[in-house]
C-alpha cells in the first residue's frame, strides 16, 4: 500500500518486480536471523502469527528499524502459503530506547563512582575520628601538664596563651566531631521502629537538664505523634533545635520553648518556637549552611554546624525546614516529616 512509499520510499511497482525485494533490503547482519525465525514459524502448523524486528534499507540508502507483524495463511495440509501483515518504522523509538540505555549506563557508572567516593569519605571519617583527634588531645594534655608543673613560674600572659591554646584545641576537636555527625546523616539505619516523639523530647530535656535548671527554662510540648523511623536522628534533630533556643535566649528573660505539631494530609508539620534574641530576615537562609555563625564565638559557643545538621536530617527524611523570626522577639523553626508506614 501507500505506506511502503511513505515510510521507505519505494513504489508498489518497484516492489512487485522482484519477489525477493523484501529480503534483499533486510540488513545483512539481520537477514539470517530473520529468515530462520520465519522458517521456524512457517513449518510449525500451530503458529499463525509471526513477529520480528530488524533493519530495513530505505530507498535513500539509510536503514530503518522496523517491526513486522504477519498473519500466516495455510492450506488444508497446514502448509504456509501466504503471509499478510504490516510493517512499521520504529527508528525513533529505537533511538529513544538506545538513548535511555545510554543514560542508564551513565547512571550506573556514576552510582559506582559515588559508591567509591562514599567509601573514601567513610575512610576519611574514620581517620578524622581517631588519628586527627589524638594530636589535639595530646596538645591539650601537655599544655595542661605544663601549666600544672610550671604554673608558678609563668606570668599572667603565659597563662593566657596556654588558655587560648587549650581552648583552640577543644574547639578544633568539637569541629571534627560535628563534621563526623554531619557526614553520618543519611546512612541507612537498621532497626527502624515506631518512635514516640513525646519520649524523644523527654530524652532531650534530660540531656539538657542542668542547663534548663540554670536558665530556669520551660519546655512545653504535648500530644506529639508516633512516627516510624530510627530514634537517633530524631533525638539529634530536636536536641539541636532546643539547644539553640536555650543558647540564644535573652539574658534577662527565662527561656520558653513551645513545640507543636499540625497534622496535614500526607505529612506532619512541626514548630519549635522560642522567646530568644531572634534572627534578622536577611540571615534566614544563611543559618542552615555549614559553619555559618551570626555571632562572635566568645559570645556564644558552638561551631556553626547545629542547624546544618538539622537541615540535613529533615531533608533526609524527605521533609522541609524553614524559619520565621523577628530580631529581639524570638524565632520559630518549622519543619515537616512525611507520614510513612512500616
Amino acid at each position: 500500500g501507500n505506506g511502503l512509499e511513505n515510510q521507505f520510499g519505494y513504489s508498489i511497482e518497484e516492489a512487485a518486480q522482484d519477489y525477493q525485494f523484501w529480503m534483499k533490503n533486510v540488513h545483512p547482519d539481520d537477514l539470517d536471523k530473520t529468515k530462520k525465525d520465519q522458517q521456524k514459524v512457517f513449518k510449525d502448523k500451530n503458529y499463525n502469527l509471526w513477529k520480528g524486528q530488524y533493519r530495513f534499507k530505505k530507498k535513500s540508502g539509510d536503514y530503518a528499524y522496523v517491526i513486522d507483524k504477519g498473519f500466516i495463511a495455510r492450506d488444508g495440509n497446514g502448509k504456509a502459503i501466504r503471509m499478510i501483515g504490516a510493517t512499521a518504522d520504529i527508528t525513533d523509538r529505537r533511538k529513544f530506547e538506545e538513548s535511555l540505555l545510554e543514560i542508564n549506563n551513565r547512571l550506573i557508572k556514576q552510582t559506582q563512582e559515588l559508591a567509591h567516593s562514599n567509601a573514601e569519605l567513610e575512610q576519611f571519617a574514620y581517620v578524622a575520628s581517631h588519628d586527627l583527634q589524638e594530636p589535639l588531645r595530646m596538645v591539650s594534655g601537655f599544655l595542661t601538664q605544663l601549666e600544672k608543673k610550671y604554673g608558678n613560674q609563668l606570668d599572667d600572659k603565659a597563662h593566657q596563651y596556654i588558655d587560648f591554646a587549650v581552648d583552640g584545641a577543644k574547639r578544633m576537636r568539637q569541629i571534627i566531631l560535628d563534621l563526623l555527625d554531619y557526614s553520618k546523616i543519611g546512612k541507612k539505619e537498621e532497626g527502624n521502629t515506631e518512635v514516640d516523639l513525646n519520649e524523644i523530647i523527654k530524652e532531650v530535656c534530660l540531656l539538657h537538664r542542668k542547663q534548663i535548671e540554670e536558665l530556669n527554662a520551660n519546655i512545653e510540648f504535648s500530644k506529639l505523634p508516633k512516627i516510624y523511623g530510627h530514634p537517633s536522628p530524631l533525638i539529634q534533630l530536636f536536641q539541636n533545635l532546643i539547644s539553640n533556643s536555650l543558647k540564644y535566649s535573652h539574658p534577662e528573660i527565662p527561656p520558653k520553648v513551645i513545640i507543636k505539631v499540625t497534622e496535614l494530609d500526607n505529612e506532619w508539620k512541626f514548630s519549635v518556637k522560642d522567646n530568644g534574641i531572634g534572627i534578622k530576615e536577611e540571615y534566614f537562609a544563611k543559618i542552615f549552611n555549614i559553619f555559618q555563625r551570626l555571632h562572635n564565638k566568645n559570645d556564644y559557643s558552638g561551631t556553626g554546624m547545629g542547624l546544618a545538621i538539622v537541615k540535613k536530617i529533615v531533608e533526609n527524611l524527605n521533609g522541609r525546614i524553614w524559619v520565621k523570626s523577628d530580631a529581639g522577639k524570638g524565632s520559630t523553626f518549622y519543619f515537616t516529616i512525611p507520614k510513612t508506614e512500616e
